[in-house]
């Protein structure tokens, strides 16, 4: 087992990675002038302990970190992370695809204020970004139900775990717009595969303490597409010190018993 002082400098060659030569980046804006204390056991907790852990990749870290980030608002650490995940390898596509994936989870004032950072962030670098346009506006109305029928499918299993009796029903008209939109417009775009857009997914839904059948069916999902117990229960981890442990716990124990119910082995 490291010691302190072993997990302190693993933190502190994290912190290196993610500043990318800007000495910035290992500041805590108060917390160093006010609790020195709490900035060292940052150091070795999150940054030397949970962004060092091998279950996942570093991309995975940062999308997972990013979009817990945004689902909770936290603007100015999102600038930060943003950057640190770009010098992490995260591609600028990756980027702005994570927080498109997410607009259906945590709505379009927190998807616009992603943006308007990444852009500041790429101006910033000089990045010349070109937009990824594959949405076809010129497909009917049913052929884009009909492709998000078969994303959610792709990525969920069962697509009528939500239907009702009425097929006129506001409950039924939500359910259409989200199979053609989020289902049929958005998890279909390139970028990140469906991995990724599960890890998305699962990173919001934890912070934001969603602890009904849509996190158990978002597990179920994210073993569908591949993603291993191991690496799900890793993801709950990464966004611990991000969204508190009250709600990775709680993800973990839903987990837990999505994988005894699926004959997953963890």
């Amino acid at each position: 087992m490291a010691t302190l002082g072993e997990r302190y400098q693993a933190g502190q060659a994290m912190r290196s990675a993610m500043a990318g030569g800007d000495p910035s980046h290992f500041t805590l804006p108060g917390i160093d002038q006010l609790a020195p204390d709490l900035k060292r056991i940052i150091d070795e907790a999150l940054f030397g302990s949970v962004w060092t852990r091998p279950n996942l990749g570093v991309k995975d870290h940062c999308i997972c970190t990013i979009s817990a980030l945004m689902a909770l608002g936290q603007l100015p650490l999102l600038r930060r992370h943003i950057e640190r995940c770009l010098n992490l390898g995260l591609t600028p596509d990756q980027v702005v695809e994570v927080f498109i994936q997410l607009t259906f989870y945590v709505g379009v004032p927190a998807v616009e204020s992603a943006m308007r950072i990444t852009k500041e962030i790429f101006e910033e670098r000089g990045i010349a970004f070109t937009p990824t346009l594959v949405y076809d506006t010129q497909q009917s109305i049913e052929d884009l139900y009909q492709a998000g029928l078969a994303s959610h499918e792709e990525n969920m299993g069962d697509v009528t775990e939500y239907q009702t009796d009425d097929p006129d029903s506001q409950e039924m008209q939500l359910d259409r717009l989200v199979n053609e939109y989020h289902w049929g417009a958005i998890y279909t775009r390139p970028h990140l595969d469906p991995k990724s857009s599960a890890i998305c997914a699962l990173s919001a839904m934890t912070v934001l303490g969603r602890y009904d059948r849509q996190i158990r069916r978002r597990i179920e999902g994210a073993l569908l597409v591949g993603m291993t117990p191991q690496e799900i229960m890793e993801l709950f981890i990464q966004v611990m010190l991000y969204g508190g442990y009250f709600t990775a716990r709680t993800a973990m124990r839903i987990a837990r018993s999505v994988f005894v119910e699926r004959g997953a082995t963890h």
